[in-house]
Formats: C-alpha cells, structure tokens, sequence
C-alpha cells in the first residue's frame, strides 16, 4: 500500500498496529502510539516501547498487521476526557488566578529591587509574610524594614518573635544581591 489518502489519523488509527516499510528501505513494525496530522508524523511504538518518529511522506509501503481494538479506542477515549473534563480545567484556572492574584499582592512597586528579593525569599520560607509601606512583616512578629539587612530585622513586640529573629536574620542575610 504505497499511498494512503484521507486523513491522517484515519490511514493509521491510533492502537493499530502496521508493518511500516520507509523509503530507504528501512522496516518498522510497531503499534501507532498518536499522529500528528499538522506537521504529517505519526508515532510508532515498537516491541522495545521505543516511540519512533516518522514523516508518513517518506513511507514506501505499509501492511496493517492488527486493526486497533474498540476497547483500546474506548480507554484511550475516556482517558483524554478524564484528562481534559471541564471540572479539571476550571480548577486549574481558578488556581492559576489564585496564584496570580497571590503575586500581585507579594509585589511592593515601592521596595528596592533587593527588597522586594528579600520579601520573595521570606515567603518561600516562612509563607505568612505581608508589606507595610516598605517595611517587611513576618508572621506578625518580626519587622525588616530598609535597606533589608541583618541588622534590620527587629521584634515588632519585645520578647515576642526573638525566637524566629535568629532565622528571619539568616534568611536576610542570605539572599543574594540584585544587580
């Protein structure tokens, strides 16, 4: 069969399995793993499990060896709904915003680019962090106020978050310049 014609996904159904001759008379014989129509691939599984990627304009011939089972089609059918449902896509939108909106809130336009890297590792480390004006505040204990040094780094309330100081310090002083 040198030439195929329809679609590409219809010439080589996906689960099927084919004898595939090229046209420098190298053999594959496999089972398609999934076409890509656009750029005219399809993708061949062999016994190995190796993937082999094959222009379908430079196959000579090809044989069907086994045509792909209803069933294969049908768990390979719901495992793409499973994997695209409109639940899981609204979720992960909700989450990329939640994440965006998380980011707008941790960025100070008024902080030093160094501040806003000192601000941006507390979160990382410590989570309930928040700005007031410039000034950092961790866990509502511990204020960095600029320029964001080691020695910046005080109790908001004496004898309250001395023992979280020693590592908010470590942290600040930490961080890498920005240049």
């Amino acid at each position: 069969m040198a030439s195929r014609t329809g679609p590409l996904d219809t010439q080589y159904p996906v689960c099927s399995s084919w004898d595939i001759v090229l046209k420098n008379d190298d053999k594959v014989r496999g089972e398609i793993y999934t076409v890509d129509p656009i750029s005219n691939f399809i993708f061949v599984k062999d016994q190995l499990s190796e993937v082999r990627m094959i222009n379908a304009a430079f196959i000579k011939s090809s044989t069907l060896i086994k045509k792909a089972e209803q069933s294969d089609i049908q768990a390979l059918s719901a495992l793409a709904k499973a994997t695209h449902s409109k639940r899981a896509l609204e979720e992960k939108e909700k989450r990329a915003i939640r994440l965006a909106e998380e980011s707008f809130r941790n960025n100070n336009p008024k902080a030093s680019a160094f501040g806003q890297a000192v601000f941006d590792r507390l979160v990382k480390a410590c989570n309930e962090v928040s700005w007031d004006g410039n000034s950092i505040i961790v866990m509502s204990q511990i204020r960095v106020d600029p320029p964001y040094g080691q020695d910046n780094c005080k109790p908001i309330k004496t004898g309250k978050g001395a023992s979280g100081l020693d590592r908010i310090q470590k942290i600040v002083a930490s961080t890498p310049s920005v240049s």
